[in-house]
C-alpha cells in the first residue's frame, strides 16, 4: 500500500467530494494494475518464447537405445518399406525427402549414409572437390579415393552434405570412411586427425538437430564415444573384436552390427555364419543384421 504525506494546510473535502476522489483514485489504480498485469503477462510470454527459442539443438538430439532393431540399404533408392525395423540406414543421395517422410510416417527413424572420408566419382557434388585433397585409391573400391579430412574445403563439402541431410529430414547421419589412419591413405592421416574430423562432424550434425554415429574406427572409440549416439560396425564377429565396440552398449548406445554373407537368399544362408554372427562374444546387446556385400534390401535377423 502506498502512503502519501499529510500537510498541515490540507483541506478537508465534503463527503460527496471524498466519494468522487475515491472513485477517481480507484479507477486510476485499477488502470495501473491492469497495465502492469498486461506487461507482466507479455514479459512472461516473452520469457517463455525466449526459453523455447534458446533451447540448444543438442538438447533435442535423438539417442536410440542399445538393442534396437535396424535395417541398412545403401544400394539404390528404398522401395520396399515393409521391413519391420525401428531404424533405417539409407543412402543420403539416392533417397528423396518423400521416401524419408514415408519411413518416418510408419514410425521409423532414418539415418542417412554418406562417405565423409573418401571421394566417390559417381556422386553429384564431385565438381566441388579439389584434386589437391585426394589421397590414395581405396583397394577394391573403384572410383574412390581417400580425402584430406583436415582440409577446410573438404569440411565445407561435408557441411553441405549435412545441410542436405537436414533438408531431407534425416534423423541422423552415418558418415563412412573416417578411419583413414588404419589404411594406406597417401596423406599421412593419423588417429588424431580422425578424432578432430569426427568432433567437427558431430558439432555440425548436432547444430542441425541430427544425431551421428561412429563407423568402425574401433581404435578411437574412447576419444569420441561421448560425441556419438551409436556405432556402426562391420564384421566384428568375423574379426573377433566385438568387445571393442561393446563400449557403446555399456552406456546404452546401440552397436549396429553387420556380418556379411556371400549368399543373398535366406534359404541357403549358412547356419554356421548365422550362429557366429548372432552369438558373437561380447555382442549380446548388439543390433545384428546379416547382409550381402551389396547392402541391398535383403536382410537376415538373429
Amino acid at each position: 500500500m502506498m502512503h502519501f504525506p499529510q500537510t498541515s494546510g490540507r483541506q478537508v473535502l465534503p463527503t460527496k467530494g471524498k466519494v468522487v476522489v475515491s472513485c477517481i483514485l480507484g479507477l486510476f489504480f485499477l488502470a495501473i494494475g491492469m497495465n502492469l498485469q498486461a506487461e507482466l503477462g507479455a514479459g512472461h510470454n516473452q520469457k517463455k518464447n525466449l526459453k523455447r527459442d534458446t533451447t540448444t539443438t543438442h538438447d533435442a538430439i535423438w539417442q536410440p537405445a542399445a538393442g534396437v532393431k535396424w535395417q541398412i540399404q545403401l544400394i539404390d533408392a528404398v522401395e520396399d518399406t515393409t521391413v519391420d525395423a525401428d531404424i533405417w540406414d539409407i543412402d543420403l543421395f539416392d533417397n528423396t525427402a518423400e521416401t524419408i517422410m514415408t519411413l518416418q510416417g510408419k514410425g521409423h527413424k532414418v539415418i542417412c549414409y554418406f562417405s565423409a572420408g573418401t571421394y566417390e566419382d559417381w556422386r553429384p557434388d564431385t565438381s566441388k572437390f579439389d584434386t589437391a585433397d585426394f589421397g590414395s585409391n581405396l583397394d577394391e573400391w573403384q572410383g574412390e579415393r581417400w580425402l584430406n579430412i583436415k582440409s577446410s574445403s573438404v569440411r565445407a563439402i561435408m557441411s553441405s552434405r549435412l545441410d542436405m541431410a537436414q533438408q531431407k529430414g534425416c534423423d541422423g547421419v552415418d558418415p563412412d570412411n573416417i578411419d583413414a589412419y588404419g589404411n594406406e591413405n597417401g596423406l599421412g592421416l593419423t588417429e588424431a586427425d580422425s578424432v578432430d574430423f569426427l568432433t567437427f562432424l558431430a558439432s555440425e550434425a548436432h547444430s542441425r538437430g541430427m544425431s551421428i554415429g561412429l563407423k568402425n574406427g574401433g581404435d578411437i572409440i574412447g576419444a569420441v564415444i561421448d560425441k556419438m549416439q551409436w556405432s556402426v560396425n562391420e564384421q566384428c564377429a568375423e574379426y573377433n573384436e566385438c568387445e571393442v565396440y561393446a563400449a557403446f552398449t555399456e552406456v546404452n548406445k546401440p552397436v549396429f552390427h553387420i556380418e556379411y554373407s556371400a549368399e543373398t537368399i535366406e534359404a541357403v544362408l549358412s547356419s554356421t555364419l548365422k550362429t557366429s554372427a548372432c552369438n558373437a562374444a561380447n555382442a549380446v546387446k548388439f543390433s545384428t543384421v546379416i547382409k550381402n556385400m551389396d547392402l541391398d534390401a535383403w536382410v537376415e535377423y538373429c
